[in-house]
């Protein structure tokens, strides 16, 4: 998961028992029907809301009754009371985003030897404790998207700066070195310069200020690669407010209802970041699949799913999504009314 990006509300004031309570198959209800689980890391978060739109959008598809359930709090002991409550609930599968991979170890394997299905996906748990991964992009494919929107914003080369978070941040220092391995070896865009790294730490001041830092710094840069959406947002505020656009063009992750009013701007023509829908949708099919004997989860096994094609199981027993999703003026708005729709 994007570290500092998904910051939304939670839902409070719900034990992690009341909340599986609310999302339970009630009585009367069709009882043929497999039950699917699908476990966020914590409610409220919008992300989780998405995926959760692409997991109904499958369950509809392929007859499967969808329990969409979490925690009120970001904690292992939260998912792993909702694990043992499914299981007691005699679920035929749960699919979740872990928030522990080592604390949720026993609860899933009990899950898996009750003959549950087990299946990660955003976040993953152990290997020894899941059957499969839906994983939304790998570390390569996250700095690559924002690296082609740069050289597409370049012509292909130029003076770039990029602003991460906190300097500590392992994940986003693995996007980072990624990308300038990518702008060093990679002849496609070895056009790109990449002038400095500077760390906004999540916070909104801070990443502009940087921005800024940057642009006085380096006179004759053309682009700036932001991998936070903190930081994207911020460093296209800057450039508005510099009456930079069109000199500076800001691209990296972000999410379309954070962005609109940028993309629109102008200051940030094109971003990117995982399409939420579709880890959601892809993750049910390839649990159905699991479900019906269809797969294993074994390497080299590929998922029917549905709307996404056919999607390779590689090592680990981790299936990859694919490239990151593009928004720019074209779709950025109608994202956003979705994402503000879910999160109401």
């Amino acid at each position: 998961m994007l570290k500092g990006i998904l910051r939304r509300t939670v839902i409070g004031g719900l034990s992690a028992g009341l909340l599986l309570n609310v999302v339970a198959v009630s009585e009367g209800a069709a009882q043929n029907k497999p039950r699917y689980a699908m476990l966020v890391r914590v409610l409220g978060n919008t992300a989780f809301e998405l995926a959760g739109v692409g997991a109904q959008e499958a369950a509809d598809e392929l007859g499967v009754e969808l329990i969409y359930t979490g925690p009120t709090e970001n904690t292992a002991e939260g998912q792993v009371a909702l694990i043992n409550s499914l299981i007691a609930q005699k679920v035929d599968a749960i699919m979740l985003s872990a928030n522990d991979a080592t604390a949720l170890t026993p609860s899933l394997k009990r899950a898996m030897q009750r003959g549950i299905s087990v299946v990660t996906w955003d976040q993953d748990a152990e290997v020894a404790a899941r059957s499969l991964h839906i994983a939304s992009a790998t570390n390569e494919l996250i700095a690559l998207g924002p690296v082609k929107i740069a050289s597409d914003l370049t012509d292909g080369g130029g003076d770039v700066g990029i602003v991460s978070g906190p300097a500590n941040s392992t994940t986003q220092n693995e996007w980072v070195d990624e990308m300038i391995r990518l702008t060093t070896e990679d002849p496609a865009y070895d056009g790109l310069n990449v002038v400095e790294v500077v760390y906004g730490d999540e916070r909104s001041d801070k990443a502009y200020n940087e921005a800024l830092g940057l642009v006085n710094k380096y006179p004759d840069l053309e682009a700036i690669v932001a991998y936070t959406s903190v930081g994207i947002a911020a460093a296209s505020q800057m450039v508005q407010d510099q009456g930079l656009i069109g000199k500076v063009k800001v691209t990296g992750l972000g999410f379309p209802n954070e962005m609109v009013d940028h993309v629109l701007s102008g200051a940030t023509p094109a971003f990117a970041i995982w399409n939420m829908q579709d880890v959601g949708y892809t993750t049910v099919y390839a649990t159905h699949g699991l479900v019906n004997g269809d797969i294993t989860g074994a390497p080299g096994e590929d998922i029917s799913a549905g709307r996404m094609g056919d999607v390779q199981i590689g090592d680990n027993n981790v299936a990859v999504m694919g490239e990151l999703f593009v928004y720019d003026e074209t779709n950025v708005e109608a994202a956003a009314d979705l994402i503000n729709s879910v999160g109401k």
